[in-house]
């Protein structure tokens, strides 16, 4: 399988629209990606280094 690689700007709106629809399942099943990828970057973006 190859690896598939995203912008800051996909994972930008990734994070905004689960933010908005308050599902990180349903967004990340709708965009194609793993749950647990996404999570992974909402803490990213959470953290205090913010990176």
């Amino acid at each position: 399988m190859e690896r598939r690689i995203f912008d800051a700007s996909f994972k930008r709106m990734a994070i905004d629209l689960s933010y908005a629809m308050g599902s990180v399942k349903e967004v990340a099943e709708e965009l194609g990606i793993d749950p647990a990828r996404l999570s992974k970057w909402r803490q990213k973006e959470s953290s205090p280094s913010g990176n």
